[in-house]
C-alpha cells in the first residue's frame, strides 16, 4: 500500500470506504447497528462498509476511530459481524467509547465449535460464554482477574445460547457440557451494559 492512499479491500471500490471520519454527534436515544449489511432495524443507524439500502453510514469497522463522538451512543447491535474483525479487543474498545455509560450491547457470534464458526473462510474469531468475562470489572466474574488487557468495561446482563429448544429445558451446567463435548450450540447471544 503507499503513502497517502486509502484502505482497500479485495474486490471492493475504494469508495466504499469512509475515510473522513468527522464524528457524527449525539441525538437522544442514538442507536447503531454494526455491520448490519442489507438488514435495516427500525430506531437504529446502520453501519456497513458497502453501501447498501439497510446502511446510513459507510464505514469499514477496521478503521478506527469510528465515526461517532465519545459516550454518544444509547444501544449498539453487533450481530454476525464481530467473528469477521481481526481485532476484537480493539473493535470493543471502540464501542465503549462511544457507548453512553450505561448503553446497551447486544452481540451475537457463532459458538466456538459450532460446524458454522469455522466452515466460514471469513470467520477470524471465535467466541464462548466467557468471552465477554475478559471486559467485565474487577470481581463481577472469576475472568475479571484477566481485564488488564482492556480499558473498557461491561456488565453482563444476558448470555443466551442459541441451540434446539428443547436443550433450554436442561440446567445451564449441562446445557454448557453438551455444547462443549457434543457441539449443540450454533451461536451466542450477549446482552451487556456499558461502565463508565
Amino acid at each position: 500500500m503507499g503513502r497517502g492512499k486509502e484502505p482497500q479491500a479485495r474486490g471492493l471500490p475504494r469508495s466504499s470506504f469512509d475515510v473522513t471520519l468527522k464524528p457524527l454527534r449525539s441525538g437522544p436515544n442514538m442507536k447503531i447497528n454494526l455491520g448490519c449489511g442489507n438488514h435495516r432495524m427500525e430506531g437504529f443507524i446502520g453501519v456497513d462498509r458497502v453501501k447498501m439500502d439497510a446502511v446510513d453510514v459507510v464505514h469499514d469497522l477496521n478503521v478506527f476511530p469510528y465515526p461517532f463522538c465519545d459516550d454518544s451512543i444509547d444501544e449498539v447491535h453487533l450481530f454476525n459481524i464481530l467473528e469477521h474483525l481481526p481485532d476484537t479487543i480493539r473493535v470493543i474498545e471502540e464501542v465503549w467509547r462511544i457507548c453512553k455509560g450505561g448503553a446497551i450491547v447486544r452481540i451475537g457470534v457463532p459458538y466456538y465449535n459450532s460446524p458454522g464458526a469455522s466452515a466460514d473462510p471469513t470467520h477470524l474469531r471465535f467466541f464462548t460464554e466467557s468471552t465477554f468475562d475478559y471486559f467485565t470489572e474487577d470481581g463481577a466474574t472469576w475472568l475479571s482477574a484477566y481485564n488488564y488487557y482492556s480499558h473498557a468495561r461491561f456488565a453482563i446482563h444476558s448470555v443466551k445460547l442459541v441451540q434446539r429448544s428443547i436443550l433450554n429445558l436442561l440446567p445451564r451446567t449441562m446445557q454448557l457440557f453438551l455444547a462443549h463435548h457434543f457441539a449443540t450450540v450454533h451461536s451466542i447471544e450477549f446482552t451487556l451494559e456499558a461502565r463508565k
